[in-house]
């Protein structure tokens, strides 16, 4: 009787923190987030948006010029530089008020489908050994491949893709229109220079507690390559909110 009790409360722990949600809550909270992501991206007008991200980081390169440049008419051409930004900053948010952003995407969710690379994270040995290295990263941020630090806890959502077991599903674009952006059918040959040219958004997998996830997101970047990236979210307040990203090709190329 006690060896049933303790195989019962074994079963009954790891039932009560597996992922349970189904798949019209993955695409919710997909939609929450895969937006606050783009905000971000600077593929996305909206990351030039005074605040966002692509405009404080050229505006930091702009002041950062114009304090090392000794020679004053080029001090004077950043100072346009930056007026120019600002300017064009703002016709981005007229022009957001009445219209949405294209998003150029797959119509199927997809399972990562990890392939072993120089080692085989999904060896125990090879994973252990890789730790190290993604820790330097998501622990202390070393090479600044992160806007933050976020804590090594992701790192485990980056094994659960690594040992993900799903399929692919499909799923209706407009199901993810959310904030600036509408989600359209792939599109390579679009003039619209609104738009993002993204290529698949992938499955997600959560922790124990349903509090932190992570799906993956690719889209076409320099000279028509694929860049992709895990996307790391959690639940804060009973809303998903985006974290980080960062770059699958660590992982990928390992």
């Amino acid at each position: 009787m006690k060896l049933f009790s303790i195989l019962f409360f074994i079963f009954f722990v790891n039932f009560s923190y597996s992922q349970t949600i189904d798949f019209k809550t993955e695409k919710e909270i997909i939609k929450q987030t895969l937006s606050q992501y783009l905000d971000t991206n600077p593929n996305s007008i909206v990351s030039f948006l005074k605040g966002g991200k692509g405009y404080r980081f050229t505006v930091l390169g702009v002041e950062m010029g114009i304090e090392m440049e000794e020679d004053s008419l080029k001090r004077e051409d950043l100072k346009k530089d930056l007026n120019h930004l600002n300017h064009y900053s703002d016709s981005i948010a007229d022009v957001l008020k009445t219209k949405k952003i294209k998003v150029f995407i797959s119509d199927t969710l997809f399972a990562y489908k990890y392939m072993p690379g120089a080692n085989n994270l999904k060896n125990e040995t090879d994973w252990k050994q890789n730790y190290q290295y993604l820790l330097s990263d998501f622990k202390d941020n070393e090479l600044a491949r992160m806007d933050t630090i976020i804590g090594e806890e992701y790192i485990d959502l980056i094994k659960k893709q690594v040992h993900y077991k799903g399929e692919n599903k499909t799923f209706v674009r407009g199901e993810l229109d959310h904030s600036y952006y509408k989600y359209e059918k792939e599109n390579l040959t679009s003039k619209d220079q609104l738009s993002i040219r993204g290529s698949k958004i992938y499955r997600l997998v959560l922790n124990r507690d349903n509090t932190k996830g992570c799906y993956l997101f690719s889209f076409y970047c320099n000279n028509d390559k694929i860049c992709r990236s895990f996307i790391f979210i959690k639940k804060e307040n009973n809303k998903w909110v985006y974290v980080d990203e960062y770059p699958s090709w660590i992982v990928d190329e390992s």
